[in-house]
């Protein structure tokens, strides 16, 4: 081997060697692993980006540090972020992702979330929420009586038959549902009320940015429209004046298309079971098969004419959360895209049949 090759691969070890050094590990003690990240509006170009973090020191004067900076990108906040701790933040334990309502009005989530879509250290898994008011204030506040605020709000977020809506938007179905022509993005809202964090609705996106908030009771009806099996608990009152809690047991749909798309139609068949948990009305024992088919009509009239508000009201703002559309797109044969949903769904008819079974009145018979 000649002496300018010996020197070449010296050459080569040293520079080898030097970046061993640079990529040296950093021990755990010298790692922040952020919880929860939160965006705040400020301006066109710039928002406040919050991250919570967790204290691994059982000495710690408070369970969750939080950490705020004003950027008009997510690295930089990041990078001004790590110089506060001083330590080396990263995002391989992120949970959840807040935006406060001021900045998903203002159309910049998708981006938001697309960066952070494409960064290995983190998963498909991570929730997301909308929040009235300041997404920063929110985590600032202090909860005395959970364990931490990252856990308080990450299990809040968590799917549960026991809430109005079952909650679990994650930015996978975040970017599934903003790229398909087919549906728009439906992300759940909480709001801090009495230093409590609650959930009270869902926010609706078109294209780029929120339109509006939906009731849980709204959102509700798009999951049972979607055919989910388990549905939460809902609170009725029928025309005749009765109230009543129905606890569902089953859920089944069916969509029937004319696959017309000059003049689509469809037959929505919404088939549910459940029992009656509480009851307000009428003194009646339940225990006659008649009183109890009675009771059945008048909650699936109620259900109609619900579903049938909330279908009005998409079709006004021209927005499919539930994709409705998809059932005239599987019959054309062309090019398909966002537009064509849009117009599609504002001339959009239906029909609605909803065949309720009360299988018991439980401790009320």
């Amino acid at each position: 081997m000649t002496r300018k090759k010996i020197s070449i691969l010296l050459i080569v070890m040293v520079i080898l060697a030097g970046c061993n050094l640079r990529e040296k590990k950093v021990p755990i003690e010298g790692i922040d692993m952020v919880g929860i990240l939160a965006f705040d509006f400020e301006s066109d170009t710039t928002f406040k980006l919050t991250a919570a973090i967790p204290q691994k020191s059982k000495n710690a004067n408070q369970k969750t540090q939080i950490y705020s900076t004003s950027t008009d990108l997510v690295t930089d906040g990041m990078v001004n972020i790590e110089k506060e701790t001083e330590k080396k933040v990263v995002l391989n334990q992120l949970r959840v992702i807040l935006f406060s309502e001021e900045f998903a009005t203002s159309g910049r989530v998708e981006e938001v979330i697309k960066h952070l879509y494409r960064n290995t250290q983190i998963g498909n898994e991570i929730l997301m929420a909308i929040v009235k008011g300041s997404a920063e204030e929110l985590l600032r506040q202090d909860y005395p009586d959970k364990a931490s605020t990252i856990n308080y709000v990450s299990d809040l977020l968590q799917p549960s038959v026991n809430l109005a809506f079952n909650p679990n938007t994650n930015i996978h179905d975040f970017i599934y549902t903003q790229t398909n022509p087919n549906f728009d993005p439906i992300i759940p809202v909480i709001e801090m009320k009495k230093k409590k964090v609650e959930l009270n609705g869902v926010a609706l996106f078109k294209d780029k940015s929120m339109m509006t908030i939906l009731t849980p009771g709204e959102a509700l009806f798009i999951q049972a429209i979607q055919g989910k099996r388990k549905l939460a608990p809902i609170n009725l009152t029928t025309n005749e004046g009765d109230r009543l809690l129905l606890d569902f047991i089953d859920n089944n749909v069916k969509i029937i298309s004319n696959k017309s798309l000059k003049s689509p139609r469809l037959k929505i068949l919404l088939n549910v079971e459940g029992t009656m948990t509480e009851f307000k009305g009428k003194e009646e024992s339940f225990k006659h098969p008649d009183s109890i088919q009675r009771l059945e009509k008048e909650v699936e009239k109620e259900l109609e004419d619900k579903i049938n508000t909330l279908l009005m009201e998409l079709k006004q703002l021209q927005v499919d959360p539930i994709g409705l559309t998809e059932n005239v797109r599987r019959h054309h044969r062309g090019k398909w895209d966002t537009e064509l949903t849009r117009e599609t769904i504002s001339k959009m008819k239906w029909d609605i049949k909803v065949d309720v079974s009360i299988l018991s009145t439980g401790i009320l018979n």
